[in-house]
């Protein structure tokens, strides 16, 4: 099969549809307001890359290596982005994640300030000592995920659902939530909840 991409190479304002590229290998690539559409990069390495202002939509990811990366104004839509380690990129700058798969994603230690990740299935995705100031959570599904020592300041958890968030070991300041997920919040206190009304 002949390699799409060649290593230490730029591209600029290009569109791929359809690559399949599973368990490739790519070091120091730079995209640059590219598109990719439907393609499948399961486990492929990219090591040192660079994507700015991307987008993937209906793309494979899966276990992809992304250490040292820088990952700028990129959008994944309808993505499928399970068991990718983010704590590994050089930068991540407002990424927008819209109706992917994250589960067992790792975010620990990222500024996540302002990034989006709407109707998402991240089951047990860590975001451990994560900045996540003004992001928007909104229709998120955090079934078993980790938030610990993490600043949820303005964060928007509307119709977000199965998160556990421990008040007292998170930063909380004019987060949004709504009911009854809301509820989830009264778990981590030492109080008595009686359900008999």
């Amino acid at each position: 099969m002949n390699e799409p991409f060649e290593s230490g190479e730029e591209y600029y304002d290009r569109e791929f549809t359809g690559l399949e590229w599973a368990r490739g290998k790519l070091k120091a690539v730079t995209f640059d307001n590219c598109i990719f559409k439907a393609c499948l990069f399961s486990e492929t390495q990219f090591q040192r890359c660079t994507f700015r202002d991307c987008e993937f939509q209906d793309c494979d990811l899966s276990l992809i290596d992304v250490e040292y990366c820088a990952v700028q104004r990129t959008k994944f839509q309808g993505c499928k982005l399970a068991g990718v380690n983010w704590a590994k990129v050089e930068r991540i700058q407002w990424p927008a994640f819209h109706d992917c798969n994250l589960s067992y994603n790792t975010f620990m230690g990222l500024d996540l300030e302002r990034a989006v990740i709407t109707g998402c299935v991240a089951k047990e995705a860590y975001f451990d000592e994560c900045n996540l100031t003004d992001a928007n959570c909104t229709g998120t599904d955090f079934s078993n995920g980790r938030f610990f020592h993490t600043n949820l300041t303005r964060v928007d958890f509307t119709d977000a659902r199965n998160y556990f968030i421990a008040p007292h070991l998170n930063t909380l300041k004019k987060t949004k939530f709504a009911m009854p997920e809301a509820l989830a919040l009264l778990h981590g206190l030492d109080i008595i909840l009686d359900d008999n009304t």
